[in-house]
């Protein structure tokens, strides 16, 4: 159950605590005090997509989180399989901050999460039935997704089960259709993968050729200058024709300094550092030496470094921007080759993979079919016997299931149909247009459906669409006969539904210091009267429409 939300900073609310109740959390206020928000913040904490806009003014992020208590071991078991621990209270906590530049912060128990976690683990906890469940309801291609939620977890094991074997038998049959080349296509395919692969064999390329080369030709292209300089250097370094060289000096320098500084310590480290210089001077001309040697030697004429630099040059025009692009391109052409020249061979070991991944994914199928055609009497018994609950007694629901081809949902669609007369045919839900009927309907599914959900948290906002007099009396047992089981939170404008509330909240705005704020406070049994018999007459509050909110409320509890 959701204990305990808290909101700062979305769009009239700036800082408010609610803490529910097990039963039927109501929440009434007058139109624009900020209900929709509530139902908004809580979505955001669930993993809605958020716009930056709710921010409030002048804050630089909003927040809300909540504390919900685990109290069956569905809910322990589907959210420890998203690595969730509850705490040893049986609490979990949800947080999310809504940046100025987009950004989220989410976390799960204190753990930080992605926004994708944050959706899945609000999955289980709370259930939302809305508008947009109304709209879903009028789309036939959505009717599969709520019968499968009858099926619990053998239906969705049977679902997971047969959506792998699809998946696998598609992507095997689009390896088929890759074989299916016009003859002529592939011989003429197969002759330019030879032709190229071939050329760039040939070549025996080499990774870093190009730029070893380039090197090369620089030093052929400036040899004499570089001899000279080269053994200028060496003659400084090492040569003793014209008095001491550089290496002799820094070799007197440094028994000097040596001497120097067994009577004076101070000079060690200076005795050091010019050892060190002795020694690189040493390495420094052993290095050019045999850099000279290799210049000298060096006899690869220019013409046949150029004819290298000029194929590689060509090659790269062709297939690739690098040596290693080229190379690369070179072995993909080889991998293709060998697919097709051997592909009689492989297509034939393919269609027999094709025909066991099909013959699979049918099977599975026809197992998820069967859980479904189970499964169809008892939901079409239960939802009917709710709508003549609900000031429906004519109607009729049925559930059709049309063979279709394999897809990602199984081998047939599912639609709802619906009769609210006798004498009246069964008609396609997305056909009913009242919406006091389409309300109706859809809380008998709802009500139906969701038994088997892990998430004990159930939200109706806009339930009472179309509806009055009786038939909202009558939702609002049905409200209160599902929060004996699940934990549910009612947005109504009805008294009728209002009254049958366990725990009723008032959602009202207020100005203070130029802001408006919205607050949302419980309400003690005399301020339930208050607040009903608003709704009934509006602002002229009187005995008569106060005794009938007390009568509103005797009524809930009677028929608890």
């Amino acid at each position: 159950m959701l204990f305990a939300l808290h909101i700062r900073n979305i769009a009239l609310i700036d800082d408010v605590e609610i803490e529910f109740q097990n039963g039927l959390n109501v929440l009434t206020g007058e139109t624009g005090a900020g209900k929709s928000i509530l139902i908004g913040s809580i979505n955001l904490l669930l993993g809605d997509r958020a716009n930056r806009d709710l921010i409030r003014q002048d804050a630089d992020r909003a927040e809300v989180s909540g504390i919900f208590y685990i109290e069956n071991e569905l809910q322990r078991t589907a959210l420890f399989e998203l690595g969730i621990t509850p705490e040893e209270d049986n609490s979990v906590t949800l947080s999310r901050q809504l940046l100025r530049d987009g950004k989220n912060l989410c976390k799960i128990a204190g753990r930080t999460a992605t926004l994708s976690e944050l959706k899945e683990a609000g999955r289980l906890l709370v259930n939302i039935h809305g508008q947009h469940d109304s709209q879903a309801l009028l789309t036939p291609a959505t009717h599969i997704h709520f019968l499968d939620s009858f099926l619990k977890e053998d239906g969705k094991t049977a679902h997971a089960c047969y959506l792998e074997a699809y998946k696998a038998w598609k992507a095997l049959l689009a390896q088929s259709e890759a074989f299916d080349l016009d003859e002529a296509e592939k011989l003429r395919k197969i002759d330019m993968l030879t032709y190229e692969s071939n050329e760039i064999r040939v070549a025996k390329l080499l990774p870093g050729e190009e730029d070893e080369l380039k090197a090369k030709r620089d030093m052929i292209n400036h040899k004499k200058r570089l001899e000279e300089s080269i053994a200028t250097a060496l003659s400084a370094l090492s040569s003793a024709e014209d008095g001491p060289d550089v290496r002799q000096s820094l070799s007197v320098a440094s028994q000097n300094l040596a001497h120097a500084a067994t009577f004076d310590a101070s000079l060690s480290e200076l005795s050091t550092r010019i050892d060190a210089i002795c020694e690189e001077a040493d390495e420094l001309s052993r290095e050019l030496r045999n850099y000279f040697d290799r210049l000298t030697d060096s006899d690869q004429p220019i013409d046949e470094i150029e004819t290298r630099l000029d194929v590689i040059y060509r090659l790269k025009r062709k297939y690739g921007t690098t040596v290693e692009a080229v190379i690369a391109h070179g072995e993909a052409c080889e991998a293709e080759l060998s697919l097709l020249q051997n592909a009689e061979a492989q297509k034939e070991q393919l269609l027999k993979e094709l025909t066991l991944a099909e013959e699979k994914a049918k099977t599975l199928a026809e197992k998820l079919t069967a859980l479904r055609k189970k499964a169809v009497p008892k939901v079409e018994e239960k939802v009917s016997e709710t709508l003549h609950f609900l000031n429906m007694p004519d109607a009729e629901f049925s559930i059709s299931m049309a063979e279709m081809p394999l897809g990602p949902y199984g081998a047939e669609q599912v639609s709802f149909w619906v009769k609210t007369n006798i004498g009246e045919d069964f008609r396609p839900l997305h056909k009913i247009v009242s919406g006091g009927e389409l309300s109706r309907i859809m809380l008998a599914i709802k009500s139906v459906l969701t038994d088997g959900d892990a998430a004990q948290t159930l939200i109706f906002d806009e339930i009472d669409t179309g509806v009055s007099g009786s038939a909202a009396q009558k939702i609002g047992r049905k409200l209160r006969d599902l929060s004996a089981s699940k934990q549910v939170l009612c947005v109504t404008h009805l008294a009728q539904i209002a009254a049958m509330a366990t725990t009723h909240f008032l959602i009202e705005k207020f100005t203070e210091g130029g802001r408006t704020n919205t607050l949302v406070t419980p309400l003690s049994h005399k301020a339930r009267v208050e607040e009903l018999a608003r709704i009934i007459s509006g602002d002229a509050i009187t005995e008569t429409t106060r005794k009938q909110a007390e009568e509103l409320i005797q009524f809930g509890d009677i028929h608890d």
